[in-house]
């Protein structure tokens, strides 16, 4: 064989005599070039492994695996690309047209050294063969590209490839090709990949990447990936460490002991390519920058983390979605560091940033696992603003107690999304379920704004878990929706659905429009308050409000057990439709307002709760108002102050749940038809429809054809545009109205 491969050589020689050079190939590109004058042999080794030319210019080994083809060539050819092919522990293969140029590269067994004082720009350096003892050290003064072209190299003792000179250089990975970068434990720098210049990725080949002694890729300047293959299998610290951070392309896979990328304290903008992060250790993040920023606005990211107190997506500057995918998976539980007189406590948080998180695009799939307690999904020590993208959050870790710093029995736990400034939700839908002791939906140290006039949100907030104890007679409660400052909802399709606390502000809530569901419902007496603040206002939008304590409850709270003295908290109800079920429905430890909108209240069947219940005063100034409760002896009438007419009904029997309240004045014109959820006896009601001086009927029972309830209730509630019936009907009451006051109590 070999004999028969010299004869074809010789032929080829023979027959190439007019040709003036012969030409290498590799990846489609021009390897190696010699005139056939200086060439004296091309043999191939022992094995057949490679090929040795020999002539007048030295001798040189190729691989015969990476020779593409041999062709020859009447023209003079220039070669511009510089080969370094490793070979195992033999001296590596040089090919180097440069060398008068600048371009010095020495070689001793695997280990490779570049000096480049070239005045050429973006030398291309191709990189091939494999080395368990290899190594590239370079020194350049100029930016660089190297092309890697199924290169592998190990070095025990350093990094595999390091390169100084603070250029911009660019890694090129060959299409259909897999390289690997491995240095060891004696290493005495800080990636198996390191540069004190920016780095480049691009191509579409695979790069393997095990960081033994430190990080995977390590540079003092930024990273940009463009595009490739890049898996850091393993890294003893960072995957990616650098000053800055940018993505438009390409995949990453980053299975690390430390941050998976981390920026330094540069930005980070990621707008395209595949992120996956498998991180285990305690107190790290997958995606880092330290006082900088973070901008996401395409890709796809998924980030699990298992260690304790980690971070997904972490930031001291402003972190903002203008797109992608991202998903985030956490489970490592809280951490309590001894500071001051007590402690402070960390969490698992899938996004984290000491300024604002900002969403206007993209989808985030954050979930917290019940071994997270206190985790949280968003977190900003700023604001956080929602203008538009889908999100959907899971925290399932429970509440616990703890010693804060100042020495105070203090507690914590969970929040979907949680701002120590103000939340705003412009648009977009936002869906959290928090499952664990006290969790916490939305909350905000600040405001709360949900919609605007040209926006409308879709919010879908959960709470499961029960309260829990924190000292005395004081609780943690869930809450979907908790605000120090006021809330203000002014648009959207809101449901708050919580097993303790719907929506609760210390300092207001005002609802201007929106669709908005409430269900607060405990299995503990006296618990789950459905809107509470110190002032609320409906003044808009379709309310449809249902606890298993208070309804609406507009108080201060400054008294432990309630009061029944005026605290000067207030509810208004100027506009809106307004459905509340509750226990007491309506409760103000203040004074209470309505003139407008259409209020339907049902309150519980026995006393001493009530339908509507308020420690200050009453005033009906407007609007429709049907309430029913209990036949407690504390259920007042309204004010006589009210400027509107309104009747306060004491029926000594009860009207269940089966039939229906019915008013019409002496010419058989309804004024209001009520189906109550509840067996009730006690009505308040006023519209603007009643007049002084004027003759009422007041039945329990007949029929409704037709029509629905107000405000598209189910089951109960006031009916509309339909046809009352008083057939089957008991007539309870004929009355007539004061002349001279607005307020007429009538018992039956």
């Amino acid at each position: 064989m070999r004999k028969h491969f010299y004869i074809l050589i010789a032929f080829i020689l023979s027959f190439g005599l007019k040709a003036q050079n012969i030409v290498i190939h590799n990846s489609g590109n021009t390897m190696y070039a010699s005139a056939t004058s200086l060439v004296d042999s091309i043999k191939l080794d022992s094995d057949y492994s490679k090929f040795n030319i020999t002539g007048s210019n030295g001798s040189l080994d190729i691989p015969k695996s990476i020779v593409d083809s041999i062709t020859f060539s009447s023209t003079a050819v220039n070669l511009t690309k510089i080969y370094i092919i490793y070979k195992g522990s033999e001296n590596a293969t040089i090919i180097n047209p440069y060398a008068n140029q600048g371009v010095n590269i020495t070689t001793t067994g695997g280990t490779v050294n570049v000096v480049s004082t070239a005045t050429i720009s973006n030398l291309e350096y191709n990189l091939l063969g494999t080395s368990t003892t290899g190594s590239l050290t370079m020194s350049s003064t100029l930016p660089a590209n190297f092309v890697m072209n199924n290169l592998n190299l190990t070095n025990a003792s350093g990094s595999a490839i390091n390169i100084t000179g603070a250029q911009t250089h660019t890694f090129t990975l060959q299409s259909g090709t897999t390289n690997s970068l491995t240095d060891g434990s004696s290493s005495t720098k800080n990636g198996a990949l390191q540069s004190d210049g920016k780095l480049i990725f691009a191509g579409t080949g695979t790069l393997n990447i095990k960081g033994i002694k430190k990080h995977g890729i390590s540079t003092s300047a930024g990273i940009e990936v463009q595009n490739g293959i890049i898996k850091v299998i393993s890294a003893a610290s960072d995957g990616f460490h650098s000053e800055g951070f940018v993505m438009s392309n390409g995949t990453l896979n980053i299975t690390a002991t430390g941050d998976a990328i981390d920026a330094g304290d540069s930005a980070i903008a990621i707008s395209g390519g595949s992120i996956t992060t498998t991180l285990a250790s305690a107190d790290i993040k997958a995606i880092k920058t330290g006082t900088s920023t973070i901008g996401i606005s395409g890709g796809t990211l998924n980030l699990t983390l298992t260690g304790a107190q980690s971070k997904a997506i972490s930031a001291k500057g402003n972190i903002t979605f203008d797109g992608g995918n991202i998903t985030a998976n956490l489970s490592g539980a809280a951490v309590l560091t001894a500071s001051g007189s007590g402690y402070d406590p960390s969490y698992s948080t899938a996004i984290k940033t000491d300024a604002s998180v900002i969403v206007n695009a993209g989808t985030l799939n954050l979930a917290i696992a019940s071994t997270a307690n206190g985790g949280k999904g968003i977190s900003a020590g700023q604001n956080i603003t929602i203008n538009n993208g889908n999100i959907t959050i899971t925290t399932a870790g429970n509440g616990a107690t703890y010693t804060n710093t100042s020495g105070v029995l203090d507690s914590y736990s969970s929040s979907a999304i949680t701002a120590d400034g103000n939340l705003v939700i412009n648009a977009g839908s936002v869906t959290t379920t928090s499952s664990g002791t006290g969790g916490k939906g939305l909350k905000a140290d600040g405001t709360v704004i949900i919609g605007s006039s040209i926006t409308t949100p879709t919010l879908n907030i959960k709470t499961t878990g029960a309260r829990f104890l924190v000292s005395g007679t004081d609780y943690s409660h869930p809450k979907t929706l908790v605000a120090a400052g006021g809330i203000t909802i002014n648009s959207g399709t809101n449901i708050f659905n919580s097993t303790d606390d719907g929506i609760h502000s210390d300092t207001s809530v005002t609802i201007n429009g929106g669709t908005n569901t409430v269900s607060a419902i405990s299995t503990i007496s006296g618990v789950g308050e459905g809107v509470e603040a110190p002032i609320i206002t409906f003044a808009g939008g379709v309310n449809n409000i249902t606890a298993s304590n208070d309804g609406i409850n507009a108080t201060y709270g400054t008294v432990s057990g309630g009061t029944e003295a005026n605290d000067n908290s207030h509810l208004y109800i100027t506009g809106g439709i307004n459905i509340v079920a509750g226990s007491d429905a309506i409760d103000s430890n203040g004074n209470i307002t309505i003139s407008g909108g259409t209020t339907i209240v049902n309150g519980p069947t026995n006393q001493p709760e009530e339908g509507i219940d308020f420690n200050g005063t009453f005033l009906m100034n407007g609007g429709l108002l049907i309430s029913a409760g209990s036949n407690s002896n504390m259920t007042k009438a309204m004010g006589a102050a009210s400027s509107q007419v309104g009747m306060y009904l004491k029926s000594s029997s009860q009207l269940a749940t089966s039939s229906m309240l019915h008013i019409e004045n002496a010419a058989g014109t309804e004024m209001v038809t009520f189906k109550p959820k509840n067996g009730v006896y006690y009505f308040h009601f006023s519209s603007p429809n009643l007049q002084k001086s004027t003759s009422y009927k007041v039945y329990f029972g007949g029929s409704y054809t037709g029509g629905s309830y107000v405000g598209g209730t189910s089951g109960w509630g006031l009916y509309t545009g339909g046809t009352y019936s008083t057939s089957g009907g008991t007539l309870k009451s004929t009355f007539t109205t004061s002349a001279t006051n607005t307020v007429n109590t009538v018992s039956f």
